[in-house]
C-alpha cells in the first residue's frame, strides 16, 4: 500500500497500480513455476530441491520489490530487500564454494539491506541509516569470523564492544534531544 508520507496514514492504491502490481506478482511466479518445472524436467542441470528455496525466494522478492516501487512503499521496500538478501544467500549457498557456515552473516545483516531498499521512500531516513549501520556492523563483524579472517574469540569481543558503544550512543542521543524530560 501507498503511504502518505508517514506511518500513520496509508493512502489506497489507484485501479491502475492494483492491476500493475498483480500483474508484476502473476508474472514473476509464473517465472519461477518455469523455472522449477525446467529443472524438474532436466533441462536446467540444477535438483530442484537445490534450487526451490532461492527461485522461490528471489521471484517473490522481486515481485514485492516491482510492485512496492509501483506503490512508493518503504515498508514494502523493506521486506522485498529482506528478502532478496536471504534468497541471495540461499543461491550462493547452492552455486558456489561458499555454504551457509559462510554466509549466515548476510542473514543478519539482511534487515540492514532491507534498509538501503527502504529509505528512498522513508520519510525519517536518519533512522534507516542507523538501523543499516547497526546490523550491517554486526553483520560485517561476523562476516570476519564465517570466513576465517579471525577466530570466533575475537569476533565475541568486537561484537560485545560494539554493543557497548551502541548503548552509549542510544544513551547520549536520548539524554541530548531537545524535548528532554528528566526521568530519573
Amino acid at each position: 500500500m501507498k503511504t502518505s508520507g508517514t506511518t500513520d496514514a496509508v493512502l489506497p492504491l489507484s485501479k491502475k497500480q492494483k492491476c500493475a502490481c498483480n500483474i508484476v506478482m502473476g508474472c514473476l511466479l509464473v517465472a519461477t513455476g518455469i523455472i522449477l518445472v525446467l529443472a524438474g524436467a532436466g533441462v536446467i542441470k540444477a535438483a530442484v530441491r537445490d534450487i526451490a528455496a532461492p527461485t522461490v525466494l528471489l521471484g517473490f522478492g522481486a515481485a514485492v520489490l516491482l510492485s512496492a516501487v509501483i506503490a512508493k512503499n518503504s515498508l514494502s521496500m523493506w521486506f522485498a530487500g529482506v528478502v532478496l538478501s536471504c534468497g541471495a544467500v540461499s543461491l550462493f549457498a547452492v552455486t558456489t564454494a561458499a555454504g551457509y557456515a559462510e554466509l549466515y552473516p548476510i542473514y543478519v545483516a539482511s534487515p540492514a539491506i532491507g534498509c538501503v531498499f527502504s529509505v528512498w521512500f522513508a520519510e525519517n531516513k536518519l533512522s534507516q541509516i542507523k538501523a543499516m549501520v547497526f546490523f550491517g556492523v554486526i553483520g560485517g563483524i561476523l562476516m570476519l569470523g564465517s570466513f576465517g579472517a579471525c577466530r570466533y574469540g575475537l569476533v565475541a569481543g568486537l561484537l560485545a564492544a560494539f554493543g557497548g558503544l551502541t548503548v552509549i550512543a542510544i544513551a547520549l542521543e536520548t539524554y541530548f534531544k531537545k524535548d528532554n524530560v528528566d526521568n530519573a
